[in-house]
């Protein structure tokens, strides 16, 4: 459950799903070169590029623009709730691993969450307004301005934007010029109004786009912590990573319904939801003898594992709510001292210590 940040808004159109990190753009950082004719107008943290002509009400435009109402649910929010949240679960962990000590837990905080919450806090996308006419911006275009971002379809005679924001912590962020476009015939308070809307509402769209990541990002760094630390080590055959997968799931989603405003029981019904459009039913799958990805396409491989995911995750929270979180930490004791040899011997194992017998839950419904 590698994580991402990669946010994409189209500012006039809305925003769009957060994409895996593998769409990003992989060309060189693009970088704005300013049009021939145009001035840079700058208001505090908002910046215009327009033509000497409309300077001035430009700056009134972006001087009208109010501050955006921040979601409760921000980066600074998060890193307070995580730092006030953290010594109970780092007790927590070190109880559900059998850890010797609290180091590998105080590292998930200072070496992931805090720093990249803190990097998501600082965000600040370059973003310019291109204030101009449409036929304007065909002429600009027509000249080889721009590309690849705008291109000049001399067939149509009209021009492709991409009009896109990427937002990333992973990667020097790409200049994104957005377009205010007016009329020659617009009244220059109908201009004023509409660049400071088009202005306020990217505001509003970028703060909640990086909020809705900002819960999400906690609960996939812990899921990460968890299977890099303290489940691959055990090196489960592919008949018992139901254990693993599903341990790290149920863990990251008690943890994480501590560390974010977003409860156990959410989390772990949004990570075991079954879309009916996904390719892969998690239903039909056997964990006990799950397909080798060999026999796989690999354009199935990560939504067959996604739906093992899914449903390892339903097993152990079950499993976890009849017997408790301490059943759990058995198994994983009882494992890492000495590892089934297969799957059938890790279903016995966790009947002889739980009583439970998790065989009808693992298999293909």
């Amino acid at each position: 459950m590698r994580p991402f940040l990669l946010i994409l808004l189209c500012v006039l159109g809305g925003a769009a799903p957060a994409q895996p990190a593998s769409t990003a753009p992989t060309a060189p950082r693009y970088t704005l070169v300013m049009p021939p004719g145009f001035e840079k107008v700058t208001v505090g943290a908002h910046i215009a590029i327009c033509q000497p002509n409309d300077v001035e009400w430009v700056k009134k435009s972006l001087a009208e623009v109010k501050p955006a109402t921040r979601p409760t649910t921000m980066p600074a929010d998060l890193l307070k709730r995580v730092t006030e949240n953290r010594p109970a679960v780092v007790k927590q962990m070190v109880a559900d691993f059998a850890l010797a000590d609290d180091k590998e837990p105080n590292r998930l905080f200072d070496e992931k969450l805090l720093p990249t919450l803190t990097r998501l806090d600082q965000l600040k996308p370059p973003v310019y307004f291109l204030v101009c006419t449409r036929e304007k911006l065909r002429e600009l275009t027509s000249g080889g301005w721009g590309e690849p971002r705008f291109h000049y379809n001399r067939v149509a005679g009209e021009v492709s934007i991409d009009d896109h924001v990427y937002l990333s912590i992973e990667r020097p962020m790409d200049d994104a010029v957005l377009i205010g476009y007016y009329a020659e015939k617009d009244p220059i308070e109908h201009r004023i109004r509409a660049l400071a809307a088009a202005t306020q509402k990217l505001d509003a769209d970028l703060l909640r786009m990086i909020a809705e990541q900002s819960q999400p990002l906690v609960f996939n760094l812990t899921a990460q912590h968890l299977g890099e630390h303290y489940l691959e080590p055990l090196k489960l055959r592919r008949d018992q990573q139901w254990l693993a997968l599903g341990v790290a799931g149920y863990f990251a989603a008690k943890y994480a319904g501590q560390l974010t405003p977003y409860a156990k029981e959410q989390w772990l019904k949004d990570v075991t939801f079954e879309n009916p459009r996904y390719p892969v039913s998690a239903r039909g799958i056997d964990l006990t003898r799950p397909a080798e990805e060999s026999t796989l396409r690999p354009v199935a491989i990560p939504f067959y594992t996604q739906a093992m995911r899914r449903k390892s995750i339903g097993v152990v929270a079950k499993w976890a709510q009849k017997s408790g979180d301490a059943s759990v930490t058995k198994v994983l004791a009882a494992v890492g001292a000495n590892k089934p040899t297969d799957g059938a011997a890790l279903l016995k194992l966790v009947k002889d210590l739980t009583g439970e017998d998790l065989t009808k839950d693992l298999g293909a419904q």
